[in-house]
């Protein structure tokens, strides 16, 4: 099967070209997508790690789910994936997953980047080509998912990249640490154990995988929803669902620094980037709507802070 659909994004084929090319960008730039790891990288070609979430499936488990929440797989995938580079002529990128989920045979597609004639646009064209066991025919919401993820990629991208003052003047980086009480147990297992993040009482926690979970916090207009996923070395990475019409995506990596000396207890440190969304019709002028969102997410970065502290001096 193959589906392959084309957009016009108002931005030059070489800015528009980069941040498909830079993964660093797609968790701000893709809703569904959580983390992506670079596992190799060469001139012309790297190899990635994935995680993603189906958007949908996790609002679905938080609706259901009670003060127990059961577990809810399939909400959360990983996988690893190959990419070419060709960098003359019309730029593309090419990608294939190494090992699919059953019962995909293989996943693949192309990026491709041309200029639109006499303007500073440029078409982008995605493609993905897909194999299942039995053919797809025999699996019909294999369709329906490639169209969503490509349109949804598509229009991650046309957004990001027609930001009026450019997508890397939109991105808050934000990045905090505090001290905790030393000692074997406590501050460590608060950040490893993953119930610790988001640190609030009534947020019920759905296992996803061992080492992830969706936290629900109820809302005035719904559930907020916030993936949390455990990595090797201390690391947490989260990312809020949805975030609120300021935002167009938030993340956080947490990471545990042990102390330097036996007087010196660990440094719980947070990396925080959000990308901003435009002001709403009528709002003040964009940059001063711009800081006050990036003064909130400080602000709420330094509760969270707090909030771990707390813990960390409770499970010591």
């Amino acid at each position: 099967m193959k589906v392959k659909h084309t957009t016009v994004v108002r931005a030059p084929v070489a800015e528009v070209r980069d941040l498909v090319a830079d993964v660093r960008w797609w968790p701000l730039l893709f809703e569904n997508i959580v983390l992506v790891e670079v596992l190799e990288q060469s001139d012309d070609s790297d190899r990635l790690r994935l995680w993603a979430v189906d958007i949908d499936a996790a609002f679905d488990a938080a609706s259901s789910a009670g003060g127990a929440a059961e577990a809810a797989p399939g909400v959360l995938r990983s996988w690893t994936a190959r990419r070419t580079f060709r960098r003359t002529g019309a730029p593309t990128i090419s990608f294939r997953q190494e090992a699919p989920h059953p019962p995909l045979l293989s996943m693949g597609g192309t990026w491709e980047f041309r200029a639109v004639p006499g303007t500073d646009s440029c078409e982008v064209t995605l493609a993905h080509e897909v194999e299942a066991d039995g053919g797809t025919d025999r699996h019909p919401w294999i369709g329906p998912m490639v169209e969503a993820a490509t349109n949804s990629q598509l229009a991650g991208l046309r957004t990001v990249a027609q930001l009026p003052r450019g997508a890397a003047l939109s991105v808050a980086d934000l990045s905090g640490a505090v001290g905790v009480p030393g000692g074997d147990a406590g501050p460590l297992d608060v950040l490893a154990n993953l119930p610790a993040l988001p640190a609030l009482a009534d947020a019920v926690r759905i296992p996803l995988t061992s080492d992830a979970f969706l936290a629900a916090e109820p809302g005035r207009r719904g559930h907020r929803l916030t993936i949390c996923l455990g990595l090797p070395g201390g690391r947490v990475v989260t990312k809020r669902l949805r975030p609120p019409a300021a935002l167009l995506a938030l993340t956080d990596e947490w990471t545990v620094n042990p102390g330097t000396g036996s007087a010196d207890g660990p440094r719980l440190g947070v990396h925080r980037r959000a990308l901003l969304s435009e002001p709403r019709h009528g709002q003040r002028e964009h940059g001063r709507v711009h800081e006050r969102v990036r003064s909130c997410l400080a602000a709420d970065l330094r509760d969270r802070l707090r909030q771990l502290t707390a813990l960390s001096t409770v499970a010591a």
